[in-house]
């Protein structure tokens, strides 16, 4: 069971005032805890070990400092990619079989819009899932000196509301067994668009003793998972004048599902392939 050593005052309740998690000192080191590993090296990226004997089944890496930096090379690999990438065409010949008029048959010119593609709560949550890496790894632990998580990948979904994202995250450690870790991301709806514009909470909800530790890389998981997503459908549904596939640039989400707008790039981000 992975571990998280860092302890919250048991006087504190409900959710953690808003603002950046910030770091405990962790308590001494107790010997009934004592396995003979040492704590993890300093290190600028995820580092897989090679040791199976520790956790046969599971993926180990150590976190760095950076979540965000550390998450966009997190193991997703080119394998991972393109398997996401022909479900998001295969996806697309099935929306393309009613409504023929979502993709254009010609490059689009700089800055011109194709239109929304919709995609209803159980495909995006299909999709989801293939860009978490749950096919590849069904579960992982994170460890950040003495303090460890589990985080279940493969029970990792997503749920869409009116103007709402959210994203669930399984996670387990010593302190707190099982527990399911919530990131919101509130982004445009129909009546309310906003661009490819999404906010959400420092901290997302969970227990103290996790979130305080892990919030930032949580969220962080969370959101590269999506956008994923996002990137690569607007990527596969047309092309510009340069060869370079399309982008997302605007997001509304609904009870049923989720529309996405793609254009060709603008022609100061021109990328000619």
């Amino acid at each position: 069971m992975a571990r998280s050593k860092v302890r919250v005052s048991k006087k504190k309740t409900g959710r953690p005032p808003t603002g950046k998690a910030r770091k405990r000192a962790a308590p001494p080191k107790q010997s009934t805890e004592s396995c003979g590993k040492p704590p993890a090296p300093a290190v600028s990226d995820f580092q897989a070990l090679d040791d199976k004997s520790l956790r046969a089944s599971l993926s180990r890496f150590t976190l760095a400092d950076d979540a965000r930096a550390v998450l966009a090379r997190s193991g997703w690999k080119d394998v991972e990619q393109q398997q996401l990438t022909r479900e998001c065409q295969a996806l697309l010949k099935k929306l393309q079989k009613t409504c023929p008029k979502l993709t254009v048959q010609r490059p689009l010119k700089a800055g011109e819009v194709l239109g929304d593609i919709a995609i209803d709560t159980k495909r995006f949550h299909a999709l989801f899932s293939v860009a978490a890496g749950a096919k590849e790894k069904s579960q992982m632990v994170w460890s950040d000196g003495t303090n460890e998580l589990l985080v279940a990948i493969a029970g990792m979904s997503v749920k869409t509301l009116d103007g709402l994202v959210q994203v669930t995250i399984p996670v387990s450690c010593e302190e707190t067994g099982r527990q399911t870790i919530l990131v919101t991301f509130a982004t445009g709806s129909a009546k309310n668009p906003t661009g490819l514009i999404f906010a959400t909470d420092t901290i997302p909800e969970g227990p103290p003793e996790i979130v305080e530790i892990w919030g930032e890389a949580l969220i962080a998981l969370a959101w590269t998972s999506v956008l994923r997503v996002l990137s690569t459908l607007a990527n596969v549904s047309g092309a510009d004048l340069d060869g370079a596939g399309l982008i997302p640039v605007g997001l509304a989400a609904s009870n049923s599902g989720v529309k996405l707008l793609v254009m060709a790039r603008h022609t100061m981000d021109r990328i000619v392939r």
